[in-house]
């Protein structure tokens, strides 16, 4: 009973490697063909990928509304004495 109990975990991980092995080398062909394909095209392969940080975020319309406001420019402070002094850690 043990040889058989071991004999079928050999068999589990080893048919587990060559499915693994298998996709591995799938995704590479698909690669070199895709990066082929692109080149005999004479376009560049487009190889960004864009990940949501959170997916679950619910997507906001763009605004439809531009404010324009009125910017005004502030005279900049050059004393230095009537600036707090910085806080150590």
């Amino acid at each position: 009973m043990r040889l058989f109990s071991l004999l079928l975990r050999v068999l589990i991980l080893v048919a587990g490697a060559v499915i693994g092995l298998g996709l591995f080398l799938f995704a590479v062909i698909a690669f070199v063909g895709f990066l082929l394909v692109s080149l005999l095209r004479g376009r560049r392969p487009n190889l960004q990928f864009r990940v949501n940080k959170n997916p679950w975020a619910q997507h906001r319309p763009p605004a439809a509304d531009v404010v324009d406001v009125e910017a005004r420019e502030i005279s900049e402070v050059n004393d230095a004495a009537s600036l707090p002094p910085p806080q150590q850690r």
